[in-house]
């Protein structure tokens, strides 16, 4: 019966096949079929492939390309002077939807083989080609199969670009494949392209050709680009089609982190595509982000189109910028580096055009000045609520009710966290690792070889702080409005200022304070955002606020910050300790202060004096430059002077100079290299025990009950290692700020055996309009921040002079920029519409339940090999 079964089944399928019109079998449109008939041109004849080797006009039906055998190859030898370009344009005789184009590249060997793809289309009534997709092709992937989802759009002609950047390389095609898709087919052929025409078809316009750019800043390196000024496209090496060619801009001390490109397009155009390349020849030629912003001209502001990072061990770099048919007649291109002495490298730019209309007429060129006035336009950034205008993730906020439903949401999920006091004592201090001395205070004691903090219970406490925990901190607010009144047309809407008063301040909008008051309510948000906030604390295994701005009303161990005195005498920004007034002047700001006020407290740790201002070399390459009224002069001159017991005509010989007297020394304008190294260490030393020493005083006169941490200094940033640790007898611990995922810096504090404290450190992401603050600190994502703090807070803790660390910060700075400086970064714990980034504090949590075992068991020691150059 089966047997039947099969025969009939094949009967009735013949008969089915002589019913159907050929037309529909054969037909070169029919639906979820493929184009068969057609004609293709190639720029350079075929090597390999008969017929196609022939040349000339190609049938499909007669080339290896459409013949479905995926073996065939039609190759392009290399030499000499073979192009580095071939392409190929398909005439399907008639327009019709397409839903895909596939192209399929077998090489025999690594030889065979092409680096760039660009397949290009239009219909017939369009004059110029549309880019459908540009594609890398890695040189080892022998078997290469590019799919390029056309979506139905309809076309005639297909353009297919091969690139090769090394011309002795051969290129292998195998096979052709256009899909068709749904949508209207032209019901008759055209008359196909003649061979003269099809040439012209190779040449028709399809990216940009005209048009000028301006650069904010002149490169240095790329004739003619570097002649600065307006540089029209077709002289520029950045569309000269060749990408070895480089426009540089050359990092110094005084370079800008941030280069500006605007390109007038003479006038609007739908855009299909934007790319950028950039060739660098080693690891310093780079940048670390890239943003491009575009408008039409009837546009005040501009778009984002897009933004990315670059690894700096990516020396070949592309970015495809995909625009949808926008609208553009100027493009903006931002590149930013985080170190100012990298070189910036820019190879090659695209503007590919899409579907649409094109601007009537050319407009009339933009002058220098007006393309100077287009670097300093707005962005449009984000929403009402301070979300990024550019992009959608899970729990966006789109209403205020939303906010409250994530309220009360979070408010049963932690409606049971408090405190673990059968873990902990009260200040947090770990109970499971023994009872010591309680004072009363916090205190530092070095036991069993490892520095701790004792609770005023008398526990064993690692500070595990977060920094700037106030949602009234305007740190995270940004301006929307300038100094002359004129608005930051940055914001599609902005907190309603009747309802939202105390989001405004000044110029200042804060997005944070108005997205409490819409979750919490206008009249009293900050007691149920002080409940969840030190719920969220607890949870996450933090145990102090500790740097910045503090909320008062959560009752945690904190550390205060004692600021400068407004009339110090500084050198740069580093504070001359050496002026006779320094203590008095310290002494009337101090008692200013009123720390006193606080000196009884048993919740507060300790006091840091100012904040990242220490002596390093550029300090005192100016202090050598001053004279005598510069008392950080005098006291050199008079260190010189104990140190070569008295021998003026030695020191003279040493730093090449003729001073007749100490006092014509004073005088002298000394060259900073002629110094030697041990005596601009042993001063710097001296400089900063008579900096510390004198802040110690102060504050002892005010509070003798609190420890003193030091002035929270960055180990490679306006500071030194002699200065940092130059005073530590007059300091409780050594405060620091480091931005890096090692640990390897407290490799240079352990043989000091002085505690050591972090506070300020964070990793971030690039993402949802927000940056990251250095390589070495760049999570890939937000659970990516949270295995990287994990990583780092417990290789900090093996340390024996680690004492704990302060997250910066609470919240994220805003999309739109901090009021003070516009950093941007994505710092928080919590996001500005006040929700937590739970992929990472939910390994923060069971992170920070170890760091007291670890630091009491360490494991294996402390390694420096592991981590990526800091800088900030």
């Amino acid at each position: 019966m089966t047997a039947w079964r099969h025969r009939l089944l094949h009967m009735a399928l013949a008969v089915l096949l002589v019913l159907l019109p050929t037309q529909l079998i054969n037909a070169p449109h029919a639906h979820s079929a493929s184009v068969t008939s057609g004609n293709y041109y190639a720029s350079t004849k075929p090597t390999d492939g008969n017929p196609d080797s022939d040349g000339a006009l190609v049938r499909f039906q007669d080339s290896l390309l459409f013949n479905g055998n995926q073996t065939d190859t039609v190759g392009w030898r290399g030499s000499a002077t073979a192009p580095k370009t071939v392409t190929l344009v398909f005439d399907m005789l008639r327009d019709g939807p397409l839903s895909n184009i596939s192209i399929v590249s077998k090489s025999q060997n690594e030889f065979w083989t092409f680096d760039e793809i660009k397949v290009q289309y239009r219909p017939e009534a369009s004059p110029t080609y549309n880019t459908a997709k540009s594609a890398a092709r890695a040189r080892g992937l022998l078997d290469y199969r590019l799919d390029v989802p056309m979506g139905d759009k309809q076309a005639r002609f297909v353009r297919i670009k091969l690139t090769r950047t090394n011309q002795y390389l051969h290129i292998p095609l195998s096979e052709i494949n256009f899909t068709i898709g749904t949508g209207t087919v032209d019901p008759t052929p055209a008359p196909a392209l003649t061979e003269s025409q099809m040439q012209q078809e190779l040449t028709r316009a399809d990216s940009i050709e005209t048009g000028n750019y301006y650069a904010g800043v002149t490169p240095t390196d790329g004739t003619p680009d570097s002649a600065g000024g307006l540089v029209p496209f077709q002289n520029s090496k950045l569309f000269n089609g060749d990408h070895t060619d480089v426009v540089g801009w050359r990092g110094n001390a005084t370079a800008p982190k941030s280069v500006t490109l605007v390109f007038d397009l003479l006038r609007d155009h739908p855009l299909g595509n934007i790319m950028i390349q950039s060739k660098a020849e080693n690891e310093f030629w780079t940048f670390d982000e890239i943003e491009v912003t575009y408008r039409p001209e009837a546009s005040e502001t501009y778009r984002i189109a897009g933004s990315a990072t670059r690894d700096r061990s990516e020396l070949d770099y592309r970015l495809d910028i995909p625009m949808g048919d926008k609208q553009a007649r100027f493009v903006r291109v931002k590149m930013t580096r985080t170190n100012q002495y990298l070189h910036f490298p820019l190879s090659e730019v695209d503007f590919a055009i899409g579907s649409g209309s094109i601007g009537q007429n050319p407009a009339p060129p933009l002058t220098v000045s007006q393309m100077q006035e287009e670097l300093s336009r707005y962005t449009r950034m984000v929403d009402t609520y301070g979300q990024y205008l550019y992009k959608d993730w899970a729990g966006k906020v789109t209403s205020d009710a939303q906010l409250q439903q994530d309220a009360a949401n979070e408010a049963t999920k932690l409606a049971d966290v408090e405190q673990d006091l059968t873990t902990y004592d009260q200040y947090g201090g770990f109970k499971a690792l023994g009872k010591h001395t309680g004072t009363g205070y916090f205190r530092l004691a070095k036991i069993d070889g490892k520095w701790w903090f004792i609770t005023p219970e008398g526990h064993k406490f690692i500070l595990k702080g977060v920094d700037a925990t106030s949602a009234d901190d305007w740190g995270y607010g940004t301006l929307y409005k300038n100094a002359d009144g004129s608005l930051r047309d940055v914001f599609d809407g902005l907190p309603d200022s009747g309802t939202y008063g105390p989001a405004y301040s000044g110029n200042m909008v804060s997005f944070v304070k108005a997205n409490l008051m819409r979750k919490y309510g206008t009249a009293d948000w900050k007691t149920p955002w002080r409940d969840i906030t030190k719920k969220r604390l607890i949870d996450w295994g933090f145990n102090a606020q500790s740097k910045w701005s503090r909320d008062g009303g959560l009752t945690m161990p904190w550390i205060g910050q004692i600021t400068a005195p407004s009339d110090v005498m500084r050198i740069q920004y580093g504070i001359d300790p050496f002026d006779p007034q320094f203590g008095a002047k310290l002494d009337r700001h101090i008692q200013a202060l009123n720390i006193a006020a606080n000196a009884g407290s048993p919740w507060l740790i300790g006091y840091f004096f100012d904040n990242e201002r220490g002596w390093d070399d550029a300090v005192m390459t100016d202090m050598l430059q001053r004279t005598s009224t510069q008392p950080a002069k005098r006291a050199f001159v008079a260190y010189l002077n104990d140190a070569y017991d008295g021998d003026l005509n030695q020191v003279n010989t040493i730093l090449g100079t003729s001073a007749a007297t100490w006092q014509d020394l004073e005088n002298t304008k000394i060259i900073f290299s002629k110094v030697p190294v041990s005596d601009r260490t042993a001063f710097v030393t001296e400089a900063s025990k008579a900096y510390y020493s004198a802040i110690q005083a102060a504050i002892r006169k005010q509070d003798t009950n609190h420890l003193f941490l030091g002035s929270a200094l960055v180990p490679t940033w306006h500071s030194s290692l002699e200065w940092n640790v130059g005073g530590r007898d007059y300091l409780d611990a050594i405060s620091l700020d480091v931005y890096s995922n090692s640990a390897s810096y407290l490799k240079d504090y352990e043989p000091y055996d002085k505690p050591v404290l972090n506070l300020e450190y964070s990793f971030s992401t690039h993402d949802r309009g927000l940056r990251a603050i250095n390589a070495a600190t760049r999570a890939e994502s937000i659970a990516e921040r949270g295995s990287m703090h994990k990583a780092f807070a417990e290789e900090q803790a093996r340390s024996p002079v680690f004492v704990g660390s302060g997250w910066f910060i609470y919240y994220d700075q805003a999309v739109t920029g901090r009021a003070s400086d516009g950093e941007n970064y994505n710092f928080g714990l919590v996001n500005q519409q006040d929700q937590p980034y739970s992929a990472m504090t939910d390994v923060m949590r069971d992170t920070h339940r170890r760091l007291e075992l670890i630091h009491q068991s360490p494991g294996p020691p402390l390694s420096a090999a592991r981590t990526k150059e800091f800088d900030r």
